[in-house]
């Protein structure tokens, strides 16, 4: 089986502004995704990180530059295909965007391989668990939307059948943040896992205030407290912070996440798949953290494809705290069958089929 060719997909999708995280007002999802095809007739899928910027030069990537490493080859030479994407970058400078068109390219190649051996994704990665736990994300703002409001939110998805949830903080006053998370603590009972993250907006004195604030509501973590690029600073937050912080999702490569073990900035190892460099560099990433004896946690708030891809790696991790299922950026959804993701009592499966399990093809899309 030889690959023949290398399709990039961009799609749209109007959000309208109603609703915004510290960082980002959503008026618009964009989101890339990246189709392999082959001599035999199977294709694999794959999605690049596409947030934050314009998606032209990530598609470029894609064509240009990765697209000759990988058009001939056999997708079982996958480790071979990373290797030589990911070492370019050592003169490049550009690590972040070639990760993010990697991130596709690899997880595309995965899917292949277990379309070809007739296999899902997870049992060829060496399976370790048939369910992962996932947590309802989302708890954004809204213009006049209360506490209250947020508190029935989050206790909707509970009733939904999730024992985790996750809201936005450090996009508002301290006082009126602290007023949030009482709410929804107070709405899901004890026994319900919650999460809060700052999408890196805090300073380092300002994501402690927080942390010692929101204390007494038993938070499970604190997730993106401060700037990225502030590894020590967000150590800072993690030694002195009674919250364990959990990071960084934008990251790329292992070299990034060693650094941010060694520092003691992340209690929590949090990466993207369609970020990090692919379901071959998460499963790396993971047994690093596992090697630290931390667990590993998959951040997912994109389509389809990237939920499939995480549930497939986060089942063979035997360190997988979790995965996000986020409430709002659930695109294309529609594509996959009915039922395809289904919570219960906190766990999702895989899905069903070689691969990824998903029958996505570039005109679907």
């Amino acid at each position: 089986m030889k690959i023949t060719k290398v399709v990039p997909r961009v799609i749209r999708r109007p959000m309208g502004g109603r609703v915004w995280n510290p960082r980002i007002r959503w008026h618009e999802k964009v989101i890339v995704l990246v189709f392999v095809e082959t001599d035999s007739g199977d294709v694999g899928v794959g999605e690049a990180w596409a947030s934050g910027g314009s998606p032209e030069a990530l598609v470029r990537t894609l064509e240009d530059d990765l697209a000759p490493l990988v058009v001939g080859e056999d997708p079982a030479y996958l480790a071979r295909v990373w290797e030589r994407a990911f070492r370019s970058t050592e003169i490049s400078a550009r690590p972040g965007i070639v990760s993010a068109a990697l991130s596709a390219v690899d997880t595309a190649l995965w899917d292949l391989l277990g379309k070809a051996l007739r296999t899902p994704l997870y049992k060829l990665l060496g399976a370790h668990a048939d369910a992962v736990y996932c947590y309802a994300s989302a708890g954004l703002y809204g213009e006049g939307k209360t506490p209250d409001d947020l508190a029935r939110e989050m206790a909707g998805y509970v009733a939904q059948g999730f024992t985790g949830v996750k809201l936005k903080v450090g996009g508002a006053l301290l006082a009126e943040d602290v007023a949030r998370v009482a709410a929804v603590r107070e709405a899901v009972g004890p026994g319900v896992r919650l999460m809060v993250d700052a999408v890196y907006n805090l300073s380092v004195p300002e994501a402690i205030r927080l942390a010692r604030a929101l204390a007494p509501y038993d938070i499970y973590w604190l997730e993106a407290p401060v700037s990225p690029r502030d590894v020590a600073g967000q150590a800072r937050v993690n030694a002195a912070g009674p919250i364990p912080v959990c990071g960084n999702e934008t990251e790329h490569g292992r070299d990034r996440f060693r650094d941010l073990i060694t520092a003691g900035a992340v209690e929590f190892v949090q990466f993207d798949v369609a970020a990090c460099g692919g379901i071959s560099e998460g499963r790396r990433i993971a047994d690093l953290a596992a090697a630290f004896h931390r667990p590993c946690s998959l951040h997912a708030a994109s389509s389809a494809v990237l939920m499939a891809a995480s549930l497939h790696l986060g089942a063979a991790l035997p360190n997988c705290d979790s995965i996000e299922y986020h409430m709002l950026h659930q695109w294309l959804w529609d594509l996959v069958p009915a039922g395809t993701f289904a919570v219960r009592q906190g766990y999702v499966r895989p899905p069903d089929g070689p691969g990824l399990g998903l029958a996505l093809t570039a005109d679907d899309v």
